[in-house]
C-alpha cells in the first residue's frame, strides 16, 4: 500500500458538520409549528416582492398601498384555486356511489384476470397487507396534518408577510451589520442572489403550472375525460413537487378516469399525461425556469425526501427553493464550497475548478 496516497480528514471539521446537521434537523422538526409559517411566509415574500417593486416603480404606488396589492393578488389567488377546488369535490362527492359502483366493478375485472392469467391477485395482497394499509394511513395522516396546521396558520403567515415587505431593508441592514466591511460585498450578494433564487423559481413554475393546467384541461376535455376541470387542476398543482408530484397528480388522474369511464378514458389521460411532461421536461423548465435552482438531480430528490419528512407536503413544496439557498449560502462562504458544489449540478467546468 502506497502510504503517500492517504487523506487527512480533520475529526475537529467533520464533527463540527455532524453536530451543526444533527442540530439543525432536530430543531427544524421539534420547532416546526414556529419555523414553517415562517419559513412559508419569507419564501411568499421573496415571490411577492416583484409585484411590489413593479407597484412602486412602476406605478409609482407608496408602500402601503403596493404591499395591500400584493397582498390582494396573493389572497384572490388562493381563494380562486380553492373554490374551484371545492367546488369539483362538492360535484365528485355527489356522484360518489356511482364512482363507487363503477370502480368495484373493474377492481372485480381485473382481479379475475389476475388470478387466472397470474395467478395471484396483487390487489387483494396490498390490501391484506397490514403494512401497506398503515403506511397509506401514515402519508394520508401527515398530508392531512401538514395542510390542516399551514390553513390553521394561514393568518400568521400572512400577517408574516406584510412585515418582511415592510421592513425589507430594515432586515437587509441587519445581515449587512453582522457582515465585516471587507466581506460585505459577498454578503450583499448572498441576499441578492437568495432573493432572486426563490422569487424567479417560484413564479417560473408558477407560469409552468399555468400551462400544464391548460394542456391537461384541454387534453381531458377532448378525451371526454370526467371531472376534467378538478383532475387538470390537481395534476397541474401537485406538478409543483418534483417528480414525486407528477406521479401524485398524474397518477391519481389516471386512476379517477381509468376506473370511472373505462379503459379509454386512462389511456387518454397517460397520453396527455406523457406529452406534457416531455413538454415540462425538455421545452417549459428550461425555457422559463432555466438553471434559477441549479440543483442536482441527487439534491433534488433529497431535499424533498428530508422537508417533506420534516413539514408534511408544504415541506415537499418548499423544498427546492430552501435547498437553492442554502447552495448559494455555501457557494459564497469560505471553507462550504465544496457544499455548494455537491449540490449543485455537476458541470465540467465546475469540476475542472476543483
Amino acid at each position: 500500500m502506497n502510504n503517500s496516497l492517504k487523506l487527512t480528514i480533520s475529526t475537529n471539521h467533520f464533527l463540527k458538520v455532524l453536530v451543526v446537521s444533527i442540530a439543525v434537523v432536530a430543531i427544524c422538526y421539534f420547532a416546526s409549528s414556529v419555523l414553517l409559517p415562517l419559513f412559508l411566509a419569507i419564501i411568499l415574500a421573496a415571490v411577492l416582492d416583484k409585484p411590489n417593486e413593479f407597484f412602486m416603480q412602476k406605478w409609482k404606488f407608496p408602500k402601503w398601498l403596493a404591499i395591500t396589492c400584493s397582498m390582494i393578488l396573493l389572497i384572490t389567488t388562493g381563494v380562486a384555486i380553492s373554490a374551484v377546488v371545492t367546488n369539483r369535490v362538492e360535484n365528485i362527492s355527489e356522484d360518489w356511489e356511482e364512482i363507487q359502483k363503477k370502480s368495484t366493478q373493474k377492481i372485480d375485472k381485473m382481479e379475475s384476470w389476475s388470478e387466472q392469467n397470474l395467478g395471484f391477485n396483487p390487489i387483494k395482497m396490498a390490501s391484506n397487507s397490514e403494512s401497506f394499509k398503515d403506511q397509506l394511513k401514515g402519508y394520508g395522516k401527515k398530508m392531512a396534518e401538514s395542510l390542516v396546521t399551514l390553513l390553521s396558520q394561514s393568518f400568521i403567515i400572512l400577517i408574516y408577510i406584510v412585515l418582511l415587505l415592510m421592513q425589507k431593508k430594515m432586515l437587509q441592514s441587519f445581515f449587512y451589520t453582522l457582515t465585516p466591511s471587507t466581506e460585505l460585498s459577498a454578503m450583499r450578494e448572498i441576499v441578492k442572489e437568495s432573493g432572486e433564487t426563490v422569487s424567479n423559481y417560484l413564479i417560473g413554475k408558477g407560469k409552468i403550472m399555468t400551462i400544464l393546467f391548460v394542456m391537461y384541461y384541454i387534453g381531458f376535455l377532448i378525451g371526454n375525460v370526467p371531472y376534467a376541470l378538478f383532475l387538470a387542476l390537481f395534476a397541474a398543482l401537485f406538478s409543483i413537487i418534483p417528480y414525486v408530484g407528477n406521479i401524485i397528480g398524474g397518477g391519481s388522474a389516471l386512476v379517477l378516469a381509468s376506473l370511472y369511464s373505462g379503459l379509454t378514458s386512462g389511456l387518454i389521460v397517460l397520453g396527455v399525461l406523457v406529452i406534457a411532461q416531455i413538454l415540462e421536461s425538455y421545452i417549459l423548465t428550461p425555457w422559463i425556469v432555466g438553471d434559477e435552482i441549479d440543483l442536482n438531480p441527487f439534491a433534488t430528490i433529497f431535499g424533498v425526501v428530508v422537508f417533506s419528512a420534516l413539514w408534511g407536503v408544504v415541506g415537499a413544496v418548499i423544498a427546492l427553493p430552501v435547498t437553492g439557498v442554502l447552495k448559494v449560502i455555501f457557494t459564497h462562504i469560505n471553507g462550504l464550497e465544496a457544499y455548494g458544489f455537491l449540490l449543485a449540478k455537476n458541470k465540467e467546468e465546475k469540476i475542472e475548478s476543483y
